[in-house]
């Protein structure tokens, strides 16, 4: 059975860089491409301003954005992957994911143009990773090219590491180096769940390393009391330990798969932000644990989103519901 992934179109540069790397990953899984586009035409208010549209108008929109969508058909039928498309009056984060529903990947740019358009981050790049049925693939709008910052995240090197390498940026600071690794954020003491095994899974179709990145939170605890050296040996080494359970139950798994990991104990954030820097693939949570638990789409997520230079690919993690008193 054929998987299926839609890539949102609107014409934009980085819709097109996201439609490269879909027509790469249907390769590699025998994957069918579905392009989902969406228009709206323009409202006016009649008591500002005396404007009639042509009657055809509507017509002429869904023609031109349906002309764009074909274009782009043929670009994947080129590819020799198979393509369908679907073109929809309204809103554009709506169309995708309603699509997501019968599909099993969503890859979206990270801004695009018309119903794609947001702030730093676009609409669709916010909408599709919390409420899309599917994951999604969100990519930079500067890949494939990957422009270092004029000032890169000063990230120090991990507490904890099976096997890390280092570069040694122009300030001669040095930092984590995961070039040809996939990156996956896993809670330090978690040893399974659905980001761990899709990051695994991805490992396996590319045929790379996986890195299982895993972040303490000891340096946001309250200055009034700092652990001691003895009970952050203590955490680190529980870190640890979790680590190698879930390394161990991926490898009866995915016994192809070469896992590394590292315990960084650092601003979330910059962690994960500065491994885009090299990894090929960033793989994330929709939903963490900080102090933005009422948002669909954690506050972690949302910043690696905006701020990540390589793919990232952002897996629905559903908080446990609290259990109800008696």
């Amino acid at each position: 059975m054929s998987h299926t992934i839609i890539v949102g179109v609107d014409g934009s540069a980085n819709s097109q860089c996201a439609l490269q790397w879909a027509i790469k990953h249907a390769q590699l899984t025998s994957s069918e491409i579905r392009l989902v586009a969406a228009y709206t035409v323009p409202g006016v208010n009649m008591t500002q301003a005396d404007i009639v549209y042509p009657a055809d108008f509507d017509t002429e929109v869904k023609r031109s954005v349906q002309k764009l969508v074909d274009d782009n058909a043929r670009t994947v039928t080129d590819a020799s992957v198979p393509v369908s498309t679907v073109v929809f009056p309204g809103d554009a984060s709506g169309a995708l994911v309603d699509n997501s529903k019968n599909a099993d990947l969503a890859v979206i740019g990270a801004r695009g143009r018309g119903g794609f358009a947001g702030r730093l981050l676009g609409s669709v790049a916010l909408a599709m990773p919390a409420h899309g049925h599917c994951p999604t693939v969100v990519i930079p709008s500067t890949w494939p090219q990957r422009p270092m910052p004029e000032r890169p995240l000063p990230i120090d090197l991990p507490v904890r590491s099976s096997d890390v390498q280092t570069a040694t940026a122009e300030s001669g600071d040095r930092r984590p180096d995961f070039t040809g690794e996939i990156v996956a954020a896993i809670d330090p003491f978690e040893t399974d769940g659905p980001v761990l095994r899709e990051a695994a899974l991805q490992a396996r179709i590319y045929d790379q390393p996986l890195h299982l990145v895993g972040i303490t939170a000891a340096h946001v605890l309250s200055p009034e009391w700092m652990p001691s050296e003895t009970h952050l040996e203590k955490m680190y080494d529980e870190a640890v330990t979790s680590r190698e359970e879930a390394v161990q139950s991926l490898q009866e798994e995915f016994p192809e798969v070469d896992v590394r990991w590292s315990i960084f104990d650092a601003p979330a954030t910059e962690v994960l932000i500065s491994a885009t820097y090299t990894a090929e693939l960033m793989i994330i949570g929709s939903r963490g644990r900080g102090g933005f638990v009422s948002t669909i789409l954690g506050s972690t997520s949302q910043a690696v989103l905006s701020h990540a230079v390589c793919p990232t690919r952002v897996v629905r993690v559903l908080r446990r519901k609290a259990a109800k008193k008696r």
